[in-house]
Formats: structure tokens, sequence, C-alpha cells
């Protein structure tokens, strides 16, 4: 069995926020738009692959005794690490005498 892309904690961002078919089902949830960093809540094994849930985003109230809707794994990307810069180095390369 394939391992799911993520795991509770992790930094990631939506790549495709077309949630069209989700909306017509129940206009009222809430869902990822590309742009903000979310981190992922939990990780579902689904019919259809895995799924995440966001600390972001808490649909958990929108459909009473139904599970809290999640996104499809594949609709996100990690948030890459930040590369360290070091400070006085780059304020030494700007600064010309």
């Amino acid at each position: 069995m394939k391992a799911p892309l993520f795991h509770p904690g992790q930094e990631v961002i939506c790549t495709n926020d077309d949630f069209t078919m989700l909306l017509v089902q129940n206009p009222n949830i809430q869902t990822p738009k590309r742009g903000p960093i979310y981190t992922v809540r939990d990780v579902y094994d689904t019919h259809n692959g895995f799924g995440i849930t966001l600390h972001q985003i808490n649909n958990a109230a929108v459909a009473p005794g139904f599970p809290e809707a999640n996104f499809h794994e594949s609709r996100f990307a990690l948030v890459p690490p930040l590369e360290e810069v070091d400070i006085s180095a780059a304020i030494e390369e700007s600064v010309t005498v």
C-alpha cells in the first residue's frame, strides 16, 4: 500500500483550488485557496487515496452525522524549506565602498 504524501504538522500549499464538485454537494464547506500556507491537521485513508484536513479550515459542523470533509492530497504540495542566509554576509555583499 502506498504511503500518504503528508503527515500532521507539515506545512502545505494548495495547488488546485477548483472544488466546484464538492461545493455543488454542499456550498457551506470551506475550501482551501491557492496562496496561503496551511498546516496538515489529519490524514485519512479514503476509497480514492489519502485526504487531509487542515488546521486553518474546520468543516466538522457543516454536515452533522457525516465525517468532516477532507481534501485529496494531490491538490497540495509541501512548502519548501526556507534557505538559511547569513545576514552579515548578505549585508556585506550589498554594501559598496
